[in-house]
């Protein structure tokens, strides 16, 4: 039972990352509960915050974004969160919005040690997805260690102005 677990465990993960790479930047997430969007970051921050200090901040006038570009936000948030908890448990993490004419930069730092040298069998998987995520709509996408310790990841998503749904 313990290897049909397993098996079990690594055949969803892989389907979940099949499912990612197949799907399209327009294509909404199938998963149960709302949409990811920028909308829901309040409870998404609380959702990790519960064992960890963070703190957002914004920039700019915050206006509706394209599908794709909302998303892609909230995707990179989410999965930077998810590597601070593994990575800093504990430490305090910061999460940058800033809106300005030609799009949003997301950063989310960290003030933990770091990815682990050489990581865990599978690292970074999460963060080559969030790079294509951002790429895959016309953004840029920068992640490592900060001088003096900490992480940080950073994402220029497109989004002028004229483009807001």
């Amino acid at each position: 039972m313990g290897r049909f677990a397993r098996w079990h465990r690594m055949a969803r993960a892989q389907g979940h990352r099949l499912r990612e790479a197949l799907r399209g930047p327009e294509e909404p997430d199938l998963s149960t509960g709302p949409p990811p969007s920028l909308n829901r970051l309040d409870a998404l921050v609380e959702g990790f915050a519960a064992g960890q200090p963070v703190h957002w901040t914004l920039a700019g006038p915050p206006r509706p974004l394209p599908g794709a570009v909302d998303v892609a936000a909230y995707r990179i948030i989410e999965e930077s969160l998810t590597n601070a908890r593994r990575h800093a448990p504990g430490a305090r993490v910061a999460v940058r919005l800033r809106y300005d004419a030609e799009g949003i930069t997301i950063e989310v730092r960290d003030e933990g040690a770091g990815p682990a040298a050489g990581g865990s069998p599978g690292a970074g998987r999460g963060l080559l997805g969030v790079r294509r995520r951002a790429e895959r709509i016309g953004g840029s996408f920068t992640a490592g260690p900060r001088p003096g310790g900490g992480f940080t990841v950073r994402a220029v998503l497109p989004a002028p102005e004229e483009m807001a749904e």
